[in-house]
């Protein structure tokens, strides 16, 4: 970065580029291989509407991935979103099986690879009288060419964008006329609809074992949140991407799957026995029978497209594992870089291994249902990450994209792909061992490392100052300051509830910066919050303990609730300058959303026009009693003690109320019992009043607002400082309760 110009990555990437990347990762080997194998249980209209469920599926996944895509544009495909929403152990177990189903996939497509290119010199003499065992010639190739591109990875040698959308075009091309020729060829040959006349021949289940089966040919459509920063307008043409190539590719599967089955000739042999016999090159039988050349063909399609999801895929892996690893989450090892080859040459050699043991050890069926079943795991989670996302933070991100439905699409999703990846045992109950083991090793990772533990996106922080005072202090408050005019009443309060309850303070700021931005680069946007707590420590006095710490965040939210999880705060005091411009919100998008979420008592304050620094004499109170409002006196009788100040209680309401409670937690307190408008019957009180404090109510028919209509209304209005209390539990209370335990 020069002269303060900013780096950015060039935005060259139209909706058809992406649309590419997407249909090139989707259309790999593995439906040259899954189909014939899934036809032959399923039979010729199960394989059909297998896909055609299965594009549904992917489509309400696909929906996920656009709309967390949209609104988390650096997010690195479904080990990032699943992280971000869940964290902890299943963030990890996420990015654990991610990794693995991509390697697992690698090892398919090389055994694809070979298999093929077994079908394809099968035609030739020369290979006919070498006699050699097939089964052994196609695990020498899996394992040759895997290690091909292996070390192409290592050298760092790359397919250019230009050929990949080549190789894209020609595998959609190749499988498009494949399907078109087979209509024509029903045309001609009217009687090869007499194949559909046993549509489901084997029942049911069967079809959701091909739909189990053939689901990790639509997997590869999340590459395309990859390239949100390199994209034309990404908010708009990512989404759009992603669902167009899942419908794209869902089409030219099932005119593939039509032309097998119309080109297939069994002879005496029922169509599905004839596909069952072949198993993985049935495919390339069926359409050698369709039409001239066609063995040839869709040979050198599936070579093709084998070769290119295999570099893909050890690419891919090997950047999950290194991420996973610079996240601290695994061992540095795998995060190192060569320093010649600039690739991540550990993390390389670990997928390598998984890659080539599985094409070694394992069958193709087995190989293919273990990919199957990871991607139906991570896809699953997800589609519940989405849902809890949009429910947490849906006011904070900026979307692009938001489903219709929500959450009914990724609920049936849900459901359809955990259904899915158990029916798969019927297909190869292997697989299911092979996944337990992987989940089970990945659990041990867990519980042994400890880096694994810590979260991926938890703040970073830097302290700015601490003061340290006489120790025993048994109540912690949080203090969240943003600027220099309210920063010092935040922390005057704060410091007078903290010296009545043995109390200490952690004043913190958070700088935040943007979702694709690193959180270590927001150190240089520091500068106003290292201002704000300086100010913040120039007005406590000294009596109590007090830190003061910057929070770096990609948001506001997550900074200060992570300072309140990190302090294991019981008291958090936030400012407020006013009414929020937006009527959706009460105090503002984060401010409700901390005060509803925060795991401890909350005080909102609005400094007064005219607050300073003298002594609070006189504190109104208004209440209609109820559990809430005897919480909030408590803290009405610790300001009171504090300043020596006079409480007025104040109820407005006709009917009698019972106050007891309230009147016991705030010594020597006056009560007024009024009648007429509450707003205005407080506004005009609280005139005459230095402090006004007011507690959550419990109005049915404002369950959408924090405080309750009245309250937000009034503290809008009032031009005195008011205090807007939730009380989850007693301040008194909490103090005996740990002193004694510890005394």
């Amino acid at each position: 970065m020069e002269n303060g110009e900013r780096v950015e990555l060039s935005r060259g990437l139209s909706l058809t580029h992406l649309m590419m990347m997407g249909m090139g990762m989707m259309i790999g080997a593995g439906v040259f291989v899954a189909t014939g194998i899934a036809i032959g249980f399923a039979g010729p209209g199960g394989i059909l509407v297998a896909f055609a469920l299965n594009g549904l599926i992917a489509f309400f996944s696909a929906m996920s991935f656009a709309e967390l895509a949209s609104a988390l544009p650096t997010a690195g495909g479904a080990y990032t979103y699943i992280d971000e929403a869940f964290k902890g152990l299943i963030g990890f177990i996420s990015g654990w099986m991610n990794w693995f189903a991509l390697t697992v996939a690698g090892s398919l497509y090389a055994i694809t690879f070979a298999t093929y290119t077994v079908f394809l010199l099968e035609g030739t003499s020369w290979f006919t009288n070498l006699n050699l065992e097939h089964e052994l010639v196609i695990k020498l190739l899996a394992l040759a060419i895997a290690l091909v591109f292996v070390a192409i990875n290592y050298i760092g040698v790359s397919e250019t964008g230009s050929i990949e959308n080549l190789i894209t075009l020609g595998q959609m091309g190749t499988l498009a006329f494949i399907g078109l020729f087979s209509i024509y060829y029903i045309f001609v040959h009217p009687e090869k609809l007499a194949h559909f006349n046993d549509f489901v021949p084997n029942g049911w289940d069967k079809v959701l074992m091909a739909m189990g089966f053939t689901y990790v040919g639509f997997e590869g459509y999340e590459v395309i949140a990859h390239a949100g920063e390199e994209a034309v307008n990404p908010k708009e043409t990512v989404p759009k991407a992603i669902l167009y190539s899942v419908v794209a590719v869902t089409a030219t599967y099932i005119l593939f799957a039509f032309a097998a089955i119309v080109g297939a000739e069994p002879g005496n042999v029922p169509l599905t026995e004839w596909f069952a016999e072949l198993g993985p090159v049935g495919m390339g039988e069926a359409i050698k029978d369709l039409m001239p050349y066609g063995g040839l063909l869709i040979t050198l399609a599936a070579i093709f497209s084998s070769t290119s999801a295999l570099n893909a895929t050890i690419y891919s892996s090997t950047r999950v594992l290194f991420a996973i690893s610079r996240d601290g989450r695994l061992p540095s090892l795998f995060s190192r870089i060569h320093p010649v080859r600039r690739v991540p040459h550990y993390a390389l050699f670990a997928s390598s291994l998984i890659i080539l043991s599985v094409a070694l050890i394992f069958p193709i069926e087995d190989v293919a249902a273990s990919a199957d079943i990871v991607f139906l795991l991570i896809f699953l989670l997800v589609n519940a990450a989405v849902i809890r996302i949009r429910n947490e933070r849906g006011d904070e991100l900026d979307y692009g994209f938001q489903m219709p439905y929500f959450p009914y699409i990724p609920l049936l999703a849900i459901l359809f792909q955990a259904v899915l990846s158990l029916w798969v045992f019927n297909v190869s109950p292997t697989a299911w061992a092979i996944t337990l083991t992987w989940v089970a090793i990945g659990l041990i990772v867990y519980k042994s490392y400890r880096g694994a533990r810590v979260e991926r996106f938890k703040s970073e922080r830097e302290k700015v100052f601490e003061e340290e005072v006489e120790a025993g202090a048994r109540y912690r408050i949080v203090v969240a300051v943003s600027n220099e005019r309210t920063a010092p009443v935040l922390v005057r309060y704060a410091e007078r509830i903290a010296k009545q309850v043995n109390g200490e303070l952690f004043v913190i700021s958070v700088v935040t910066v943007p979702e694709q931005t690193p959180l270590e680069e927001a150190r240089q946007f520091a500068d106003g919050a290292r201002k704000v707590l300086r100010v913040a420590r120039e007005s406590v006095s000294g009596d109590v303990r007090v830190e003061g710490i910057i929070y770096y965040s990609h948001s506001v939210y997550r900074g200060i609730m992570s300072a309140v999880r990190d302090k294991r705060a019981d008291l958090l005091i936030l400012g407020w300058e006013g009414r929020s411009r937006w009527s959706k919100y009460v105090l503002g998008s984060n401010l409700d959303r901390i005060v509803r979420d925060a795991p401890c008592n909350v005080i909102v304050i609005k400094p007064g026009e005219t607050e300073r620094k003298e002594k609070v004499e006189r504190i109104l109170f208004p209440t209609r009693g109820g559990r809430n409002a005897s919480k909030a006196a408590e803290l009405v009788g610790l300001l009171a003690e504090s300043y020596g100040a006079n409480v007025t209680v104040l109820t407005v309401s006709e009917a009698k109320m019972n106050l007891d409670a309230v009147l016991q937690r705030i010594p020597n307190a006056r009560l007024e019992v009024r009648g007429g408008n509450v707003i205005e019957e407080i506004l005009r009180e609280c005139q005459k009043h230095d402090l006004l404090i007011m507690g959550a109510t419990r109005e049915p028919l404002f369950r959408r607002l924090i405080f309750g209509e009245v309250p937000e209304k009034v503290a809008s209005k009032c031009r005195k400082t008011v205090l807007l209390v939730k009380i989850n539990r007693g301040i008194r209370a909490r103090i005996n309760r740990l002193v004694g335990k510890r005394e």
